[in-house]
Order: structure tokens, then C-alpha cells, then sequence
């Protein structure tokens, strides 16, 4: 007998995913928070990927396995690539939501403090940059560069519902290919088959 998702399987993967929604919110809000505290240092510029990569990354692969043990200990490739992306979807639902609300109702200036914070450090580190012609060219670049950074803030701040649901809908395929890695990854059982009718 095939082994399928069953409703408890999808209700285990959804509360795992609440679960590690919250785990990826706090840790989005860390990389939020570290930014000041790291004006002017090197680190900077790894805190984002730190946080929301390297940790994330790792936090998902214990609590993968951790859903795992909690359906059993075993599963298929098929039933651990549903279980786990419908955690991630979960996940990535709670996380943006609980993200979006904090910075719109709690912390509303933070990511406009942080974008200045984000362009100093830019300009700083292409204004030691020796890979410039000329003093002109390398004033021109940094004044592009800065022009664009201010467009992508602003298009950012005003985002409309429908465009932050269109940004939610092409993010579910890198974690449909995540789930795929985590579903190789960790199955460790094969689909019974039923013997065929005599």
C-alpha cells in the first residue's frame, strides 16, 4: 500500500512551519537589528546572509528532521517532499506576514534608517575602490549607484498588496527546490507496493 499525506501528516507540516515562520522572523528581525550596532564595520555586509541563509539553512535541515521523526522516522521521497514544502510554504506565510506588520506597525522608520546606514557603507567601500579611470568616473559611478538604491528603496516602501502577493506566488518555486534537496536528503524509505492481481 502506497503511503500518502495523510490530514494529520498535513497538519504536523503545517505546525511545523508556524513554527519555523517565527524561527525565521526573529531571525530576519536580528539582521535587522545588527545593522546599526555594525556602522562602519567589515561584517557588515554578511550579517543579511548570515542570518536569513547560513542560520536559516541550518535551522530548517534540525527541524526537517525533527518532522521526520515526529511522522515516524521514516518516509518516502514523494510524502517528504509534500510534508516539507508545506512547511516551507507555511513558513514563508507566517514570516512575511509577521515581518511586514512589525515594520509597518511597530518599527516604521527602522528599514529607512538602515537603508542610509546600508548606503553609507556602499559609498564608503566604492569610494576606496581603486578600480576607477579617473577621480570623474568614479564620482559618477557612486552617483548612479546611489540614484538606483534610491529608486529600489522607494519602489520597495510603496509596494502595493498585488505586488507583494506576486513577490509571495515566484518565491514558493526556490523553496519547491529547496524541499526537493531536503526531501533527498532525508528520506530514508521506499513506496510499498501492492502486489499485482494472479
Amino acid at each position: 500500500m502506497e503511503v500518502g499525506v495523510d490530514k494529520n501528516s498535513k497538519i504536523t507540516s503545517i505546525l511545523y512551519g508556524v513554527g519555523l515562520g517565527v524561527i525565521s522572523f526573529f531571525l530576519g528581525l536580528c539582521s535587522i537589528y545588527v545593522v546599526k550596532p555594525l556602522e562602519g564595520s567589515a561584517l557588515l555586509q554578511y550579517s543579511n546572509p548570515f542570518f536569513n541563509f547560513i542560520l536559516f539553512l541550518g535551522v530548517t535541515v534540525l527541524i526537517t528532521f525533527a518532522l521526520r521523526k515526529k511522522m515516524g522516522g521514516i518516509w518516502d521521497f514523494s510524502k517528504a517532499l509534500k510534508c516539507i514544502y508545506i512547511m516551507l510554504v507555511i513558513n514563508h506565510l507566517v514570516a512575511s506576514v509577521s515581518t511586514f506588520t512589525y515594520l509597518k506597525y511597530v518599527e516604521p522608520t527602522l528599514q529607512e534608517e538602515n537603508f542610509h546606514v546600508m548606503m553609507n557603507a556602499r559609498i564608503e567601500s566604492m569610494e576606496r575602490s581603486t578600480g576607477f579611470a579617473s577621480e570623474e568616473e568614479k564620482q559618477k559611478t557612486i552617483d548612479v549607484s546611489i540614484e538606483q538604491m534610491e529608486k529600489d528603496n522607494e519602489s520597495v516602501a510603496n509596494m502595493t498588496l498585488g505586488a507583494r502577493a506576486k513577490g509571495f506566488i515566484i518565491t514558493l518555486l526556490p523553496y519547491f527546490l529547496f524541499a526537493l534537496m531536503l526531501a533527498a536528503l532525508t528520506k530514508n524509505g521506499q513506496k510499498a507496493s501492492s502486489n499485482p492481481a494472479v
